[in-house]
C-alpha cells in the first residue's frame, strides 16, 4: 500500500481491520470479476476514500470506493 493522502489514511484506520480485509478482498475486475485490490493507493474523496491499485489474478488496473459512515 502507499500513501497518497494522509485525510484518506486517516479515514482507513477508522475501519476495523476485519472490515478492511473484506474490502480489499470484495473489489471488481472487468476481466475476473471479484478479486483482490494489491498494489493499491489510497485517496481522499469528499464522500469517502478510494483504493486504486491492481487486481490480484491478471494484474488489471482496479479500483474500490468505501463511503464514509
Amino acid at each position: 500500500m502507499s500513501v497518497t493522502d494522509l485525510k484518506a489514511i486517516k479515514k482507513w484506520k477508522q475501519i476495523p481491520k476485519n472490515i478492511q480485509e473484506k474490502l480489499l478482498g470484495n473489489v471488481f475486475c472487468s476481466t475476473c470479476g471479484v478479486t483482490t485490490i494489491v498494489n493499491y493507493s489510497i485517496h481522499d474523496d469528499v464522500t469517502g476514500i478510494v483504493l486504486k491499485g491492481e487486481c490480484t489474478k491478471c494484474g488489471a488496473n482496479v479500483a474500490r470506493f468505501i463511503e464514509d459512515l
